[in-house]
């Protein structure tokens, strides 16, 4: 059981130094233009994912050599003691880590998504890409007049 504790505390701690070098890093592509920075921290997080797989992976070796499915089922076959609580509760306490990373990690997928849209979008205008009139692919509209997108020099 104490081993089971262990794993636990090891991946709860992985998850937070996820979180918090994810955090450092959405910070500073935010407010800084520094690439050298970012390319540290990006780093830096890749290091901690690493730390986080090697857990996961003593974790997954532990349930397999005890034949569970998952930490919960190992914990809740056990006898009632004070350790048994303890793993509980951090077990309850990983959970709300793990889902607190994965809505962070949602967050930050859908921003760099449009981010990558709106440079998608300023390379097109540069680019002075062709439009119709009403803005409609070429050939589609009556108008044979072929203008910059939005009419503007860049």
């Amino acid at each position: 059981m104490k081993e089971a504790v262990l794993l636990i505390r090891k991946e709860i701690l992985a998850l937070k130094l996820v979180s918090d070098r994810l955090e450092a890093l959405k910070e500073a592509v935010s407010k800084v233009d520094d690439a050298a920075l970012a390319k540290d921290l990006s780093k830096n997080l890749e290091t901690a994912m690493a730390d986080l797989a090697a857990v996961s992976e003593a974790k997954e070796k532990f349930l397999k050599d005890r034949k569970k499915k998952d930490m919960e089922a190992y914990i809740k076959a056990q006898e009632v003691s004070k350790e048994r609580e303890v793993a509980m509760r951090l077990l309850v306490q990983l959970k709300e880590r793990e889902q607190n990373l994965a809505s962070e990690s949602f967050v930050t997928k859908e921003l760099l998504k449009r981010s990558s849209e709106y440079v998608d979008f300023r390379i097109n205008v540069m680019a002075a890409a062709k439009a119709d009139t009403t803005y409609g692919p070429p050939g589609r509209n009556a108008s044979p007049v072929a203008n910059k997108m939005f009419d503007a020099n860049v």
